[in-house]
């Protein structure tokens, strides 16, 4: 700002709170710009390959077209042989374009098995996938572009699972952006006392997602398999509602941390834990004990601690708890803002999804029948052929592609 202020000196006039809110707007634009070019070099790679098969696919559907169109002018293909090939084709060029979807008449179009798109499931066995796709099943969502999910300053008794989709969450000036495996509200719901900071909207298209009630919370707190990814977004959803301001990290940062950084206890028994001095430790649920000076001072969830002095914390057996460094969050907040770099086992790059595909209003057409039992001559009609448009985004189902 200063080197703003050399080159603009009509700055100078503005008064200097006006102009420490304005730096502060403006390093909170400079953080969501760089969650959304992280994103970008995420997905990058994987969408180039998708549009690529896709491309090719669809290459090869128009050139068996022709060869399809060609033999039948020779007379050795009959009519209903001709039209059963043709269906067959078309029917392969709208799953490229549309997606892998079904659209029954009078019914809202249906992604087949959203479950299989969530990576909180994709570590369990077969037998344990099934269980929890019959769970998930009635809990399935839809929401239109700009519907809201969650209000502001209301308590939550349902939480959702994105499938695919973003929300958007917005706190006064704040954004936050969710996506694919994300559960908004899941921390209200669990801090059932607490209200919602800010309101989740559906952002820039469809959402399909999970509803998620306390049932099933405590439920998939329950199980060995899925708690720790669980508890990790609560954590994350409690520190950028209550403390992003005083961490100044983004919601991947934290995740970062929660998932390859912190150190996590449960179900312990009077352990005690010795914390240096700017060691960070967040107590996420029950009860712990601190002894300082010759004090002994009980807490209550949630609460986010910053350690000016070497501490001595003893938890229990309700103690759900979070420890991590000063210099943890330093390297995050490198690796965010300088080198656009993340490590290769950082886990937001594998359940990055592309978006929805979007109707381009064209649809392919096909050269007509003909009668004729020339040799094969050149086609007419090529131009019928068209690919479709580069913009249209397809479904990223493998099974979809092996098809060809």
């Amino acid at each position: 700002m200063d080197s703003i202020q050399v080159i603009f000196p009509e700055l100078t006039n503005i008064d200097r709170e006006i102009m420490n809110e304005v730096c502060e707007e403006a390093k909170s634009y400079q953080l969501n710009a760089m969650h959304v070019l992280l994103d970008l070099q995420q997905s990058y790679s994987l969408c180039w390959m998708i549009q690529m098969t896709k491309r090719c696919a669809q290459m090869l559907l128009k050139y068996e077209s022709v060869a399809i169109i060609q033999l039948y002018e020779t007379g050795m293909l009959a009519d209903s042989e001709y039209s059963h090939i043709l269906e067959l084709i078309e029917q392969k060029l709208f799953v490229l374009e549309y997606g892998n979807i079904k659209m029954p008449i009078g019914q809202k179009k249906v992604i087949r098995n959203p479950f299989n798109m969530l990576s909180l499931f994709q570590h369990l066995s077969e037998s344990d996938k099934e269980r929890w796709k019959s769970i998930m099943k009635p809990k399935h969502k839809w929401f239109q572009p700009n519907a809201i999910l969650l209000r502001k300053d209301q308590t939550v008794s349902t939480a959702y699972l994105i499938v695919r989709g973003i929300v958007e969450h917005k706190d006064n000036t704040v954004l936050s952006y969710y996506k694919s495996g994300n559960i908004v509200g899941v921390h209200t719901l669990f801090c059932q006392h607490s209200l919602l900071h800010g309101t989740y909207t559906a952002s820039g298209g469809l959402v399909e997602a999970y509803a998620v009630d306390i049932n099933l919370l405590n439920t998939w707190i329950a199980d060995d398999k899925l708690s720790r990814s669980i508890y990790n977004e609560i954590a994350v959803h409690v520190l950028v509602n209550n403390y992003q301001t005083r961490l100044e990290l983004n919601h991947l940062q934290l995740k970062f941390i929660l998932d390859n950084k912190a150190i996590f206890y449960r179900d312990t028994y009077d352990l005690s834990i010795y914390l240096k001095e700017n060691d960070r430790l967040l107590l996420l649920a029950g009860t712990l004990t601190r002894y300082s000076e010759e004090k002994v001072i009980p807490f209550d969830s949630t609460q986010l601690f910053f350690l000016d002095a070497p501490t001595v914390y003893q938890l229990n057996s309700s103690s759900i708890v979070y420890t991590w460094t000063h210099d943890d969050e330093i390297y995050c907040r490198n690796v965010k803002e300088f080198n656009l770099d993340v490590p290769t086992n950082y886990s937001e790059s594998t359940t990055v999804k592309p978006f929805y595909p979007r109707y381009s209003g064209e649809t392919v057409e096909f050269t007509p029948r003909r009668h004729s039992v020339q040799m094969t001559r050149p086609v007419d009609n090529l131009n019928h052929f068209q690919l479709i448009p580069s913009e249209i985004v397809g479904d990223t189902n493998t099974n979809v592609l092996s098809e060809f």
